[in-house]
């Protein structure tokens, strides 16, 4: 009994002890009250921008009311428990403020870590945050007092005040590299007097889409116009996770075929465009973000699909599914062969309407690998049955819309008898990489009808030519960091897509060659595109290369006995051009870098001569990319001059600057405050500039107006002269274009 009424006596006096100290945990904490509010304010903050960014399928309210509940009682449990701990070990500190403030750090580091923002850069931003919720909780605390007059208390407030708005707006700016724009009044090159391209055609357009009928959160896809086949793609994906399968219905056994089109009215056959989105969010949808591109294109001609490819796309919940680039070429493949057997169906709006021949597959992003993939789908899908009905089907044309260009299987594509564009901005904050000038690199057009071209935008992001997909090229809160200063607006990156796309669509399906001049200078367009500045590349089977460093083992001695002779140069050698991220862009090239000037000369051999320039040459052709960056202190783009010299001893010296100003380098400054473009993302925007090849051309006939008695039959020598160092270029390309 004694031993159990000391028991007893124990258990009271424990009891009382916790008592007093759960009474005693805020006994530090009356002055902080505020600031442990405002930390709590500053987190529900957090959650609904990470929120935004984690969507569960069952809509923003429902999301948001969720998170913020789940995060109060985190919030008050974290200071209340931790608070608690160290009021039994009489810690003599704000205990509620360090659980809060424990709290705070942990939820942030969190949605940041999730973001993949970078160690560095996220506790940076963590300190930041709380200096902010800090000096909010003071003002706060300021308020609340009886103490101070209220003009004291506009001036105690002054101080966090000026605190807050530094942290939020101060923002260092590489304003001494503006964008030069590429159209001027007296460029000397005349409008294109044909239409522009992005105004809309004289065809009625009839909308209507196709699918299984499976979608739950699309009425167009789960009651479509046109009902269409499943495909089981077990064969090549097996991570199908339970909420990816309970959100879509479906797994990757019955992947449907799900098409948005736009059509032009009219009794002939079309030609077919299929476009595809890459990995946004899969519960943010995709693929109505290029209606402005279908209404525009069938309205001239040509029915244009947009392809559903969401339940291939990332989520928070799941990631993304292996495979998924292989999955993605795959998928349209399977259209394309749903389009054919449509044709051929008298119940669908296809009958006989679908020219098969006329086939072009656009893509953006992980969409363009995958429409590059289908240019070349006998590469990884020969073996594919269910896939025969594409020997019907001639693929014509490729455009890859800031494409990423990973290895499937160990291969990339290589595009023969195909046409291919690529656009990409030079403010993608996605790919960073200008990956589509790599598929360039793996075209070949030179025994075909077909052409190649390359358009770099230098205001121009990632996310802006899908309409779903806003402004930002990063989810939240990596977005909030992004630098947009020096962006163009959507509504002018679209149209630099318009006129684009449906230029190429009309040169390569239509069978109009009036727009190709376009895609040799973009000059040609200065009355359709924003007037900005443009880095453009072109190749047809009329070029004719004199220089191809590829395949050159020494930097003098070149293909087809070609000598080469460098000058005045500091350095020049033959190097793989690389991109941002330092990886080789699979072309070579001769860098030149000089300090003042440089000459390189090519002499030719006689029968090299005789047998090469015999044909009906149009212009001189070379490429050059501007490999100046941060660390350079280089005051001008260079002049150069090319000057050509005959067995005779006659000779021309043309300025290019006479036909187009050489290019100066395009600077990203990719993060609001540029000290953060290289602690972000682990440094993934800490180059602020890419080579970019630009194409150069110089019609023959100014050689001859400048000596008449120059014959480019007998031409010996060339050589390229810069001058107006110093400078580091890279040239390549080097050849001719045959009338």
């Amino acid at each position: 009994m004694v031993s159990s009424g000391k028991s007893i006596h124990i258990m009271k006096q424990t009891f009382f002890w916790l008592k007093n100290r759960a009474v005693q945990t805020p006994a530090y904490d009356s002055k902080l009250k505020m600031i442990i509010l405002s930390l709590w304010l500053f987190t529900v903050l957090s959650v609904i921008i990470a929120g935004l960014a984690t969507p569960t399928g069952f809509g923003a309210q429902v999301d948001l009311l969720v998170y913020i509940a789940l995060n109060t009682i985190l919030f008050i449990l974290s200071a209340g428990i931790i608070g608690f701990v160290l009021s039994m070990i009489y810690v003599p500190l704000p205990r509620m403020f360090i659980g809060s403030l424990a709290y705070f750090v942990y939820i942030n580091h969190y949605i940041l870590s999730e973001a993949n923002l970078g160690t560095v850069f996220s506790w940076i931003v963590i300190g930041a945050y709380f200096l902010v919720a800090f000096c909010v909780g003071i003002i706060l605390t300021v308020i609340r007092t009886n103490r101070l007059s209220l003009m004291n208390k506009g001036l105690v407030s002054l101080v966090p005040a000026a605190i807050i708005l530094f942290i939020l707006f101060w923002s260092p700016t590489i304003d001494q590299h503006e964008v030069e724009p590429s159209f001027s009044e007296d460029d000397g090159v005349s409008p294109l007097a044909v239409e522009n391209p992005a105004e809309e055609g004289d065809y009625e357009v009839k909308t209507f889409s196709y699918g299984n009928g499976s979608d739950n959160h699309r009425s167009e896809f789960k009651h479509p116009d046109v009902v269409s086949n499943s495909v089981d793609a077990s064969e090549y994906t097996n991570e199908w996770e339970r909420f990816r399968k309970f959100f879509w219905d479906f797994d990757e056994t019955s992947f449907p075929l799900n098409g948005r089109v736009w059509m032009p009215e009219g009794d002939e056959r079309f030609p077919v465009l299929l476009m595809v989105h890459g990995n946004h969010r899969m519960e943010n949808f995709s693929d109505e973000g290029y209606e402005y591109l279908g209404e525009l294109l069938a309205s001239r001609g040509y029915i244009a699909v947009s392809v559903d490819q969401n339940f291939l796309n990332f989520s928070n919940w799941t990631k993304t599914p292996n495979n998924d680039y292989f999955l993605r070429a795959w998928i349209l493949l399977h259209h394309l062969v749903q389009i054919d057997e449509f044709s051929e169906n008298s119940d669908t709006p296809f009958f006989e309407k679908v020219d098969m021949q006329r086939v072009a597959v656009m893509g953006h992003s992980r969409g363009g690998q995958a429409a590059a993939m289908v240019g070349d789908y006998e590469r990884w899908f020969s073996e594919d049955e269910g896939l025969a009905r594409m020997d019907n089907i001639d693929v014509q044309a490729v455009i890859g819309v800031a494409p990423t260009d990973n290895q499937v299987d160990d291969m990339r594509a290589e595009l023969r008898d195909v046409s291919y564009l690529t656009i990409h901005g030079a403010r993608d904050g996605d790919v960073h990489n200008y990956h589509g000038d790599r598929q360039y690199s793996r075209t070949w057009v030179d025994e075909t009808d077909h052409f190649k071209a390359g358009v770099y935008v230098a205001e121009a992001n990632h996310s802006q030519f899908n309409t779903d997909w806003g402004h930002m090229d990063m989810r939240l809160p990596g977005g909030l960091f992004l630098n947009r200063s020096q962006m163009m607006s959507a509504e002018e990156q679209q149209e630099v897509a318009k006129v684009y796309i449906s230029a190429f669509l009309e040169s390569t399906l239509g069978g109009n060659e009036e727009y190709v001049p376009l895609f040799r200078d973009i000059r040609h367009g200065s009355e359709w595109l924003p007037n900005t500045q443009y880095v453009t590349r072109f190749e047809s089977d009329a070029f004719h290369p004199l220089v191809d460093y590829n395949s050159a083992n020494d930097k003098t001695e070149l293909d087809d006995g070609i000598r080469a002779e460098g000058l005045g140069f500091d350095t020049w050698e033959i190097e793989s051009a690389v991109n941002r991220g330092g990886s080789t862009k699979r072309k070579q090239g001769m860098v030149f870098e000089w300090a003042e000037s440089g000459n390189y000369s090519l002499f030719l051999p006689e029968e090299y001569s005789q047998e090469f320039l015999t044909a009906s040459y149009d212009s001189f052709v070379l490429s050059m990319a501007n490999m100046e960056n941060e660390e350079d202190e280089f005051p001008d783009v260079p002049n150069v001059d090319v000057t050509f010299e005959t067995t005779d001893g006659e000779s021309a010296t043309v300025p290019l600057e006479n036909f187009r100003d050489v290019t100066s380098a395009i600077y990203t400054q990719f993060t609001r405050n540029k000290y953060a473009d290289e602690l972000m993302r682990e440094g993934k925007y800490e180059n602020a500039t890419e080579p970019v090849f630009q194409t150069y051309e110089i019609p023959l006939h100014y050689f001859e107006e400048i000596n008449p008695d120059f014959q480019v039959e007998e031409l010996e020598r060339i050589t390229v002269s810069f001058s107006g160092g110093p400078g580091r270029f890279m040239v390549d390309d080097i050849g001719f274009f045959e009338e």
